[in-house]
Parts: C-alpha cells; sequence; structure tokens
C-alpha cells in the first residue's frame, strides 16, 4: 500500500470519526463544566477504531467461502482481544502487503475438504461388531460374563488374545453348541498378564493406562469413571482410525479360567486356579475387533506383489502419521504388531492396523519427548528396530529422547519385509527364520547409511528412496511421517506427469494441485459413502440429505480409507514438499 494511500484512509477515517463526536450528542459525556470523561472517550475511539478495522480491512476480502471464513475468525479476534489481530494488521500496513494472501485463500479451500472428509462415517466400522451395538446387547458394565471364548489366537510375554462373542440375550445355553466353529466369533478379547498390580480397578488400570491409549470406550462402573477423568488429564487418547486397532472397551475383571489357561499361560494365572501361578486375581481385558492374522503371518503365508506393498506401507505411515499429530509414540513397531484384515479376493489389499501400545508414549504434558535421567527410564520395547538417537542416548539430567522420528525409522525397516527381504536389522539368515550365526546384521546404534541392503529393481526407485531417507540416522535429515505418507499417496493416486522422479519437471500449480483434490474429494463423497447425521441435521432434527452405504465397494475400502485419511489431514504446502522431494530426489 502507497503512502499515498495511506495518507488518504488516515484523514478519511479521521474525519469521519471527529464528525461522529461533535455531531452525536450522545457521544458526549459532559461534567464538571463541560470537559468530557477519559473513560468515555477511550471507550468510544475503541470501538470505532474495532469498527473501522471490519468495514475498511476485512470487508477488503473478496467474497468467497474461504474469506467468509477468515472474516468470522477476524471478527471474534476484534470482539475479544484485539491486541495480537491489531499488531498483525500494524505490519502488514507497514510492510504494504495485504492481509488475505492468495496462499491463505488457497489453504483455506484445503481446510474446507478437511472439515468436509472429516464429517464422514470411516467406511471401517463395522456395524455388526460396533461398540455402540455391542454395549445396547450388555446388561450393565461389561465383564467376562458377557462373553463366549473360543481359541486362543495369539500370546506374547504380557498377554493372551482370545476369539470371543456376545452370549446371545434369549438363548444363552445353544451358545456353547458353537464354540468349536470359528466363524462365530467376530471380537477378540484380551487378557492383559498382571503379576504386580493390586487386585483392583484403579490399581491395574494405572499400571496398564497405555494399552488403553486407542480405547474407545471404559466399562461404566463409578470408580473406572473417577480414574478415567484423571487418566485424561495426563495421557493422551488416540482417536480411532482405520490403520490404528480398534479396541471398543477396556474393563476390569476376575481371572478366569479360559480355554487352554492351564497349557498356554500357567505362570500368570492366580494360585485359586493354578497352585503354581504367580498372577494377581484381577487384570484388564480389552474388547477388540479381531482380524485375521499379523503381518509376520501374512508375509510368510501370502507374500505381497510390489503394489500391495506400496499400498501396505503407505497405510503403515497414515497410522504413524496420525499417531505423532495426537502426541503419541508407538516405540514397539514390528511384524507381530501390525494386524491385517484380509480382502476375499488375493488381489485386493489388505486392511492394515497397528496393535499393542503397551509401550507407547502418550504424555500430555512433554509431548513426544522422554526426560532421560536414568538407565532405569523405559526407553521403548523393542531394542532391535529402535530408532539410532533413542538408541545412542546416553542418560543425565538434562537428557531428552525425541520419539517425533522414531516410529518412522522403524517403519523404514520393516519396509525390507514389505518387499520380500530380510530385515537388515534382524539376526536373520534366510526367509525361513533360521538364526544368523554367520549372518552379517546392523545395529541401530552404529549402522551407516551406505551399509543398508539396496532394493532390488521391482521396487520403483521413489519408494527405494523415499525409505533409504526414513533410514538416515540424523533425525534433523530424517523425512518426518506425514511427508513421507504423502509422497506415497501421490505416488498412488497422483497424475503420473506429476511423479516424474529424478526428473527435473515443472511443478505442478496450487490450481491443479486443489483441482485434483476436490476430485478425490468429490469421488470419496458421492460414491456410496454414509455422512454423519449429527454434523448434518435440520433445525427441525431431520437429516439435510440421505446417502446410502453402496455395498459394491466394499472390496475397496483399504482404497477408499486409504484416500480418507489423507483428506482428512491435507495440507497444500505439504502436498507441495512432497512434490518437490518427488522433483529434487
Amino acid at each position: 500500500m502507497s503512502i499515498k494511500a495511506c495518507a488518504f484512509r488516515l484523514l478519511r477515517n479521521g474525519r469521519t470519526l471527529l464528525r461522529h463526536f461533535w455531531t452525536n450528542p450522545a457521544s458526549k459525556d459532559v461534567v464538571d463544566g463541560g470537559i468530557v470523561s477519559s473513560a468515555s472517550t477511550v471507550r468510544i475511539v475503541r470501538e470505532h477504531a474495532r469498527r473501522l478495522l471490519i468495514d475498511n480491512v476485512v470487508k477488503r476480502v473478496s467474497n468467497s467461502t474461504a474469506a467468509e471464513l477468515r472474516r468470522r475468525a477476524a471478527k471474534r479476534l476484534l470482539y475479544g482481544n484485539a491486541a495480537p489481530f491489531l499488531a498483525f494488521v500494524g505490519v502488514n500496513l507497514a510492510s504494504g502487503t495485504s492481509i488475505i494472501t492468495e496462499e491463505d485463500e488457497l489453504e483455506a479451500a484445503c481446510w474446507g475438504i478437511r472439515e468436509t472428509v472429516s464429517a464422514m462415517d470411516w467406511t471401517f466400522v463395522d456395524k455388526e461388531s460396533d461398540v455402540h451395538n455391542i454395549a445396547m446387547r450388555l446388561n450393565g458394565p461389561f465383564s467376562l460374563e458377557n462373553f463366549i471364548f473360543g481359541k486362543a489366537i495369539a500370546k506374547g510375554c504380557n498377554g493372551v488374545v482370545y476369539t470371543a462373542k456376545i452370549k446371545s440375550e434369549l438363548s444363552p445355553d445353544m451358545d456353547s453348541n458353537i464354540i468349536e466353529n470359528d466363524d462365530k466369533f467376530p471380537l477378540a478379547v484380551k487378557m492383559m498378564f498382571n503379576y504386580d498390580a493390586e487386585s483392583n480397578a484403579m490399581s491395574i488400570l494405572r499400571a496398564m493406562h497405555r494399552e488403553t491409549v486407542p480405547a474407545l470406550s471404559y466399562s461404566s462402573n463409578e470408580e473406572i469413571l473417577v480414574w478415567e477423568d484423571s487418566f485424561r488429564q495426563r495421557c493422551r487418547a488416540l482417536p480411532q482410525h482405520p490403520n490404528i486397532v480398534r479396541i471398543y472397551n477396556a474393563f476390569t475383571d476376575s481371572v478366569q479360567a479360559l480355554p487352554g489357561s492351564l497349557s498356554l499361560y500357567p505362570d500368570a494365572l492366580p494360585a485359586r486356579i493354578n497352585p503354581n501361578g504367580f498372577g494377581r486375581n484381577m487384570s484388564l481385558f480389552l474388547v477388540m475387533k479381531r482380524y485375521d492374522m499379523s503381518l509376520k503371518d501374512f508375509l510368510c503365508q501370502h507374500p505381497p506383489n510390489t503394489k500391495i506393498a506400496i499400498m501396505l506401507l503407505t497405510q503403515l505411515l497414515e497410522a504413524v502419521t496420525h499417531m505423532v499429530s495426537n502426541g503419541v509414540a508407538h516405540r514397539d513397531l514390528k511384524a507381530d504388531n501390525i494386524l491385517l484384515d484380509l480382502d476375499e479376493s488375493d488381489t485386493m489389499c489388505p486392511t492394515l492396523a497397528v496393535t499393542d501400545f503397551g509401550c507407547c508414549l502418550a504424555d500430555q504434558v512433554y509431548g513426544l519427548s522422554l526426560h532421560y535421567t536414568t538407565p532405569d527410564t523405559d526407553k521403548g520395547g523393542n531394542a532391535a528396530l529402535m530408532a539410532p538417537e533413542v538408541a545412542c542416548a546416553e542418560p543425565g539430567p538434562f537428557t531428552y529422547i525425541n520419539y517425533n522420528k522414531a516410529d518412522v525409522w522403524a517403519v523404514g525397516t520393516l519396509a525390507y519385509q514389505l518387499f520380500g527381504m530380510d530385515n537388515p536389522f534382524h539376526r536373520i539368515s534366510n526367509n525361513q527364520g533360521l538364526s544368523g550365526t554367520g549372518t552379517k546384521f546392523l545395529l541401530s546404534a552404529t549402522y551407516t547409511e551406505s551399509e543398508l541392503p539396496p532394493f532390488p529393481e521391482t521396487v520403483p526407485s521413489i519408494i527405494s528412496k523415499l525409505v533409504m531417507e526414513m533410514l538416515m540416522r540424523n533425525p534433523s535429515r530424517r523425512i518426518t511421517a506425514e511427508l513421507a505418507a504423502t509422497v506415497c499417496q501421490l505416488y498412488l493416486w497422483a497424475p503420473s506427469s506429476w511423479i516424474q522422479f529424478g526428473k527435473k519437471t515443472t511443478l505442478p500449480s496450487s490450481s491443479e494441485i486443489l483441482q485434483w483434490l476436490f476430485c478425490l474429494t468429490t469421488k470419496v463423497v458421492s460414491e456410496g459413502r454414509r455422512i454423519s447425521s449429527a454434523k448434518f441435521m435440520s433445525d427441525e432434527g431431520e437429516p439435510l440429505f440421505k446417502a446410502e452405504f453402496n455395498s459394491d465397494l466394499g472390496h475397496a475400502s483399504p482404497e477408499y480409507n486409504l484416500v480418507e485419511s489423507f483428506l482428512r489431514r491435507i495440507k497444500l504446502s505439504v502436498v507441495r514438499d512432497a512434490l518437490q522431494w518427488i522433483n529434487q530426489a
């Protein structure tokens, strides 16, 4: 803005302000012989200054939807604490730049995309196993008495997972006749081994609260509700996501003699069940969606082709991006802790979900930083796949470990397994899992980037380069999970002319990027998606519009969930950075 224009507006607005004071008797507050009250004057000047800013600054913005949203935000600032906004206006007037830039309007369009897609129901929600439907079929809080257990499908050092189903309300006795039918168990219940915590809900939840970070709800007894309030104040909760395990409920109950317990985990049982057991009488139970198998078993039984491997890698990166954005670090990513929901067709990509949050970091105060004062501090549960900055950390009074990029490093190591190779950080000599006594393997604390094995030619160059950047020793040079996930999403869905890896090409304009994003949004919204009625209701309580779920898209849900995950977090600046990375790599 030129000096002449500034002087003209100052003169015009000053004349208007003075005329108002002298012609409006109501604005004068005369006391003691015509002296105007200073407090009243300041109040009037302040109100008129606010009104002038709204009329002459905010109304200069175009009438687009993005501008309207920003105008509302500016008004809130003006009628609240106006000091930051006034400072911002002063800087812009002095520098000669406009307050609302084209870049702001483009980012506002991306904000609109995020809001539109976030208002929709996820495609991964399973009606038969949804927590609300489960709760409606139970009488009172969750307990072991509400379930019939099938076989044990997984066991680790900290817990065991059983297939389960809810007892039928009308004929509970009939349920015992179908225990052997594995298809009748749509749920999984995980029992945590409790050796130390006292047998009461508060102590158990305090000791095992990390396991409940992704939980959607807790049992409704009064003791747990009191604990939940204090838990939310110090520990972060992880919102639902298609690539995070679905934990419908967490509850405490007395340990029972479940099928095969005496042979599978006798030491974890209490003395009333096994006289030689060391377990406590009560423990934590997690009601989860049942998945088909772990990633480790899938890679052994169904080696994926390159396209499916890239989609699995993208889902894993989206999961890590979701965790980082919510201040959670998993710290124990490995093939055993990743579950897959297989499709009926072998050509379709499975749905991937990260599970087992027992070692996670989810602190409200310190976020992704851990104060590492003593060697006894828990740095995470997976020593082989521990990021270099974590493995090399030395305890000290002022030492902090930053886990912001630790999980993306672990994903980089798992990428080798996804593409049919041995993980270079595992003691494995071949695909049969034999102990590699004579095979060289890498240590995260001492390896160099030059020692990382190259990928086969079947892996696209852009993906192999991306994995190498994920495995950078220096976290400041390591790519973020969000940027890595965006690169994979662009590789899968963007126009091929944009993905010219290693070639110096002209990057697409912002309008072209937005047009592509709008096309993705339209496809997701229009093709059989359901809109959440809670966010789109009229004043009379009726839906503003109706959309039926297209069952024909059931097989495409992993792809749709990938696109949804991308659009729910989309930022124009991140897409540009990803395109720039592809162009310069």
